[in-house]
């Protein structure tokens, strides 16, 4: 019995050496000894662990003490030591993240997807795994693998996804058997928020939401910085909230206020087949009436469930994550005053570069199975292609 304590004892210490690590851009093994009040042998003895493994990487001495005596050795975590994968399946479009370990992109590109056929796409992310791992240059490789996707998973499995159909096939299982890595699932608007809970200086907020404004309208719920996902994930799902539509009947809100509704009213509008987001940006620019008509129309649907959601969950911040923010901010910064008009005195922050946050979240989650450390709050390098816009 007292071995396994012992044994216990010294996992968690390790976390939590690897947690400084995580957290610091540069340390002593001094520092760690002093931070965690752990003995000084304790922590050599991990470090020197961790050394061998390749988590360490050596910066060069630091200054010594006003006391003088010897100067101490710099080290951070060594980002080299692994990769992780992030994908993210649209209608049309498959987004392809590959992360080193500390959360820094090594390269991002979206594939055009001529078929939705969940066999080909799958086919596509192994060749796209397999031609990244001849071109690795980091020491152990491909360590996890993360999926974004837009609708329900519960138990990494996906529950409802209206937007596409996995044909029963279990992605986790499949990708875990063939590269022998953990492979994890979760929904798009939970991704964001752990983006903005882990990534870069944080603004120590414990309770955030992450508004999510796609093909569908969800939010991901960060509550005392766990991510909370109801029962059977289903927490955060506010776009199938109820409310009357213009012919008097019962609708989810997000079928008048997402961007596949502005999309379809548009194209319905027109006469149109379908209409592309490029072309619905391109009309808004040139102040085309219907398109600014359904526009308002929307907001002012969106405008209160982004209210109830506020005051039903009550974050201490909320971001935005929405490719129609991302091209027409215009849009966010008429929410936003709307909001300040109506009494929310919070921060409220629109995700530029929206295409990534999921990506930047599956990563980091990814980054967490690995190191078996889902509860550890671990600080991620932060994106230059990304930014909050206040």
């Amino acid at each position: 019995m007292k071995n396994d304590s012992r044994s216990l004892v010294r996992v968690a210490n390790r976390q939590l050496v690897l947690q400084q690590l995580f957290n610091h851009p540069a340390t002593t093994r001094v520092d760690i000894a002093r931070e965690l009040k752990i003995n000084k042998s304790t922590v050599s003895a991990i470090y020197n662990e961790l050394n061998d493994e390749g988590f360490i990487e050596e910066l060069g001495q630091g200054e010594s003490t006003n006391r003088g005596g010897r100067k101490p050795n710099l080290v951070c975590l060594n980002k080299r030591y692994g990769f992780v994968a992030s994908f993210e399946i649209g209608t049309g479009h498959l987004r392809v993240m590959f992360s080193y370990i500390n959360g820094e992109i090594i390269s991002y590109e979206q594939i055009a997807l001529e078929k939705r056929d969940m066999l080909l796409i799958m086919q596509t992310i192994k060749e796209v795994l397999q031609k990244m791992e001849q071109n690795d240059d980091t020491i152990h490789g491909l360590l996890a693998i993360g999926f974004s996707v837009h609708g329900i998973v519960d138990h990494n499995q996906i529950v409802d996804a209206p937007f596409i159909s996995t044909n029963g096939i279990d992605l986790a299982a499949y990708f875990e058997n063939e590269f022998h890595v953990p492979t994890i699932l979760e929904n798009e608007a939970n991704l964001a928020a752990i983006f903005e809970r882990d990534f870069g200086d944080r603004e120590s907020y414990r309770d955030l939401l992450a508004i999510s404004i796609h093909r569908g309208v969800g939010a991901g719920i960060i509550a005392n910085q766990q991510l909370y996902r109801g029962f059977h994930g289903r927490a955060g799902e506010i776009g199938r909230s109820l409310v009357v539509g213009q012919d008097g009947q019962l609708v989810k809100v997000e079928a008048l206020c997402s961007e596949d509704a502005i999309l379809t009213q548009i194209a319905q509008a027109k006469g149109l087949d379908n209409l592309r987001p490029a072309r619905l940006y391109e009309l808004y620019r040139q102040h085309d009436e219907t398109v600014i008509r359904v526009i308002n129309q929307a907001m002012g649907n969106l405008q209160k469930l982004v209210y109830d959601a506020i005051v039903s969950f009550g974050p201490q911040a909320v971001y935005f994550d929405s490719p129609l923010f991302d091209e027409m901010p215009e849009l966010y910064q008429h929410l936003r005053d709307w909001l300040q008009a109506h009494q929310i005195d919070i921060p409220l922050q629109m995700i530029k570069g929206s295409e990534m946050a999921s990506l930047l979240g599956a990563s980091s989650m990814a980054i967490h199975r690995f190191l078996d450390m889902d509860r550890y709050s671990l600080t991620l390098k932060w994106p230059k292609s990304v930014s909050n816009i206040k």
